[in-house]
């Protein structure tokens, strides 16, 4: 028996947002990623051919599988990962010159306890 999905169609996702990170503030800069890292461009440049040599679609195991091969390069097959993401982080800062890591994080707000309200009451009549 066939199953239907009751949820509507998903609409088509605007190019220019990000459908993952939605600004709260629209004076809030746009978000910015991070540029990717040495390891991050073996992942995406191996990650479809580990799924289809081993078939394994799940993501910790694949990932695992991965790192055990990134640490198994020597350093100058490493090297050809590391140019790559040293370009890449050069030309991040050129274009956006202002930008620091720190600009994706929100500033958290420290938690207050408040004093003489606990959760459970201790030694009270019932």
């Amino acid at each position: 028996m066939p199953v239907h999905d009751a949820r509507p169609a998903a609409a088509t996702p605007s190019p220019c947002c990000s459908q993952k990170r939605k600004r709260v503030n629209e004076e809030e800069p746009p978000y910015i990623k991070k540029p990717p890292n040495a390891f991050l461009l073996f992942l995406k440049e191996q990650r479809a051919a580990v799924v289809a040599e081993l078939g394994i679609t799940g993501s910790a195991a694949v990932n695992t599988i991965l790192g055990e091969r990134w640490r198994a390069l020597s350093t100058e097959q490493q090297g050809k990962y590391f140019q790559e993401a040293n370009l890449l982080r050069r030309q991040h800062e050129l274009q956006h010159p202002q930008w620091s890591s720190m600009d994706n994080y929100g500033q958290r707000r420290k938690r207050r306890r408040q004093r003489g309200t606990a959760t459970s009451s201790s030694g009270g009549d019932m």
